[in-house]
């Protein structure tokens, strides 16, 4: 199952295709109808496009999926609704998962990957599937209480009025110390849901939310003033990558022309022209080129550029940035396995190796870097600097070891805002692997915050030029530098010393 990629879009964004797809793995997987509706028992319950894009009709809502090779295997929709003296409600109104991929915590991730770890008010969910109700404990590693719920349920049943076409004011519903249910008046067949009951009950985790008859739902939120409970490892593990995925569209929405480092890129382009030796006419190609700053400064230099991304937003930056009669050109990529013409020179910077957390991806990167260079080419690559990280770190620990210290990371705007990951008040170390842990929440544009649990790897130099001479990159020379003079080599552990920058050539 490690081939599953999870995103999110905005409601309103929701192509035409895709709602077609959501809606066939509705009608195929959600369930069937039971003996309240004697004329359609035991048939699928269906949701055609139409209805579903009225469902989509609000603007807190989002869909969340998870893919397969392209097909889509699970999908949740979400509204978010920011309210007085409360704060934000998350209410996931509707939860699918492909029967065949069922038990394997694909609701579960997708549900995390709407809420990470947000401070949201509450979160949740209304289901007559008692591993949903699960899901929604573990993603937001509380457990769902009844009179917890009871203390809040006018405020939740109104939001539901308000943006749910299955509630209403009049809607029934019973939530008391034994109790947490609503009457949807949704006759799905309810046989399965004592199998599934005793699937989920163990003394550590009892059911608290009481029977469920015909045609009710059970109503479940979390809070978050509760406790948080303990999740394994492997649960953590599954949480991180779901939140990778997620955190790639997220990084889109960065305000990267606002970043501080951003105002080098002059004398960074003069120092790649001058160790690269660059005349008019060569070729060079900018690995992870972002907003495409350096590859736009270069091409008016005469030098042919191509920047390649794997954000398609950055790409359209880069194009609109370029000049008519640079010779320049911006494709959407992987930077471990794109192919392209070779080139004199080339360059990968600020945090692209690094950017994946284990280190064979990471090596892809400069083994491609090397396979597009010219006998004699030159490289300029650098990334982040572990011994500063380690220096400054206040929170370090082992994820093999520790893994629920993640949970106690503090949320920070730094990636959208300023760029600055050194923070020593917003990151948590691993000492064993050199992965750093950050809780980034991402606050423009149109939605609700979203908060995402964001990890990188730094590199001591020793492991980074260990990696150039593996891919056959020779290094000229590695230092410790910040972004504002390439050229001063500075100690390890100096407060400004954030990056480690090499020049190698092709053997």
């Amino acid at each position: 199952m490690e081939n599953i990629t999870f995103r999110w879009l905005y409601a309103s964004m929701v192509q035409d295709e895709l709602l077609c797809e959501l809606s066939e793995l509705y009608s195929g997987h959600y369930g069937t109808w039971g003996p309240h509706q004697p004329t359609l028992v035991g048939k699928p319950i269906k949701l055609s496009p139409k209805k579903l894009r009225e469902w989509l009709d609000d603007p807190d809502a989002a869909v969340y999926y998870a893919t397969l090779e392209s097909r889509v295997i699970g999908y949740a929709i979400a509204i978010r609704k920011k309210i007085r003296n409360y704060g934000v409600i998350s209410w996931v109104t509707q939860l699918v998962v492909h029967k065949d991929y069922r038990n394997k915590d694909i609701a579960k991730r997708l549900l995390f990957s709407i809420w990470g770890l947000s401070n949201d008010f509450a979160w949740g969910i209304l289901s007559a599937n008692p591993y949903a109700i699960r899901a929604l404990e573990k993603s937001t590693r509380r457990r769902s209480t009844p009179m917890r719920i009871h203390k809040n349920i006018r405020k939740i049943m109104e939001i539901g009025a308000d943006s749910l076409s299955y509630i209403h004011k009049e809607t029934e519903y019973l939530v008391d110390a034994e109790h947490s249910r609503v009457n949807t008046e949704f006759f799905i067949d309810h046989s399965d849901v004592p199998r599934m009951l005793e699937r989920v009950i163990s003394e550590e985790t009892p059911w608290n939310l009481g029977d469920l008859p015909e045609g009710w739902e059970w109503i479940a939120f979390t809070f978050r003033d509760q406790e948080q409970i303990g999740l394994s490892r492997l649960e953590l593990e599954e949480m991180v990558a779901t939140s990778d995925d997620v955190a790639k569209q997220a990084y889109a929405r960065m305000q990267l022309e606002h970043h501080p480092w951003m105002k080098h890129t002059d004398k960074e382009v003069d120092f790649i022209l001058r160790e690269c030796g660059l005349k008019k006419g060569m070729r060079l190609i900018d690995f992870g080129c972002g907003i495409g700053r350096h590859s736009n400064a270069i091409s008016t230099r005469g030098i042919q550029v191509t920047g390649v991304d794997y954000l398609q937003s950055n790409i359209e930056v880069a194009k609109k940035k370029s000049i008519a009669e640079a010779d320049v050109e911006f494709l959407e990529g992987d930077c471990r396995s794109i192919e392209l013409k070779p080139c004199d020179a080339a360059v990968c910077l600020y945090d692209v190796v690094g950017s994946f957390v284990q280190l064979d991806d990471n090596q892809k990167i400069i083994n491609n870097i090397a396979k597009h260079l010219k006998p004699g080419g030159i490289a300029i690559i650098s990334v982040m600097n572990y011994e500063l990280t380690a220096a400054k770190a206040k929170h370090i620990f082992s994820f093999s070891k520790n893994p629920n210290e993640l949970l106690k990371l503090a949320p920070s705007t730094t990636m959208e805002n300023t760029g600055d990951v050194f923070q020593e008040d917003y990151m948590m170390v691993d000492e064993e692997t050199h992965i750093i842990y950050r809780n980034e929440q991402f606050l423009q544009g149109r939605s609700l915050p979203k908060q995402l649990l964001v990890r990188d790897r730094r590199f001591t130099r020793e492991e980074i030029t260990s990696m150039c001479n593996k891919a056959g990159l020779k290094v000229i020379f590695s230092r410790y530098v910040s972004a504002s003079d390439w050229g001063k080599p500075l100690d390890a552990t100096d407060a400004h010393a954030k990056e480690i920058l090499l020049k190698c050539e092709k053997i």
